[in-house]
């Protein structure tokens, strides 16, 4: 999928922000003006990159936001995360010799994330964009619902899917209880995680908000296996949750991007 505005202007983007979104087969970009407005989005296999997108990546930017899904992490309650035993925690990633943990901080939780992002394969970005910042995908996407705020009645589910790969993030009210990443090849794999997490949180029968995003569509297999288990089912308002603003005419993607916008929510 390419989306561009008909007044986006290569040469302009010295003054635009970079969101790139890395998610194994799947990669994702988009170009937003200062004035969080979007001007570009694309969504495409990543070993056969679409050249509007090859051409995007040679333009200079203001800014350079990445969402890598490659990520080991771990969260902790901030009421009880200790700086002291930072080394105790490298053990729940597991830490495997190569790179640095990260310590975030997720303000509107109150959640440290704790992470190690695989930098394997992204050579070429570093060294094309040597200023960029780099979140853990799971980051930008609870970054993202957190930002507009989760208090509400019934449990709320995220759930983002790409390609083979799809991230659950699950809150009640305004407490983030789980977030994970699966691999999900087909519909049943779906079904079994998500039916999987419903039962480990007891939420069978409070059938929980479920979101979703990214490789999904109104009506689809995935679509409909959420809507049987969930209270109620809605594609994910991309721009609504983190304030960027989406022409008339890409609002029928407005749930592909969702991690991807949640970017801007990030804070070192």
């Amino acid at each position: 999928m390419i989306y561009t505005t008909t007044d986006f202007d290569g040469q302009q983007t010295t003054d635009y922000t970079l969101l790139i979104g890395l998610g194994g087969e799947i990669q994702q970009l988009a170009v937003v003006d200062r004035d969080r407005q979007l001007k570009f989005a694309a969504s495409y296999d990543s070993a056969n990159a679409a050249p509007e997108a090859t051409e995007i990546l040679a333009h200079a930017f203001a800014a350079v936001r990445i969402a890598v899904a490659d990520c080991r992490y771990t969260f902790i309650p901030a009421d009880v995360y200790d700086e002291q035993r930072h080394e105790t925690y490298r053990h729940y990633l597991p830490f495997d010799g190569v790179g640095e943990m990260r310590v975030d901080h997720i303000d509107p939780l109150d959640v440290k994330l704790l992470y190690q992002t695989n930098y394997v394969g992204l050579e070429d970005l570093i060294a094309r964009f040597p200023h960029a910042k780099y979140y853990p995908h799971v980051r930008s996407l609870i970054s993202a619902v957190a930002a507009q705020g989760v208090d509400s009645s019934q449990p709320l589910m995220v759930v983002e899917r790409h390609a083979c790969h799809i991230t659950v993030v699950l809150f009640d009210k305004n407490t983030f209880l789980y977030g994970h990443d699966f691999e999900c090849t087909t519909e049943d794999d779906f079904t079994y995680h998500l039916l999987s997490v419903l039962h480990q949180f007891g939420l069978t029968d409070r059938q929980p908000v479920i979101l979703l995003a990214g490789d999904v569509e109104q009506g689809d297999g995935y679509h409909d296996r959420a809507s049987a288990y969930g209270g109620k089912t809605i594609l994910a308002d991309s721009g609504t949750y983190t304030g960027v603003g989406l022409p008339a005419d890409a609002m029928s993607h407005k749930h592909r991007f969702l991690s991807l916008f949640g970017l801007y929510q990030c804070e070192s």
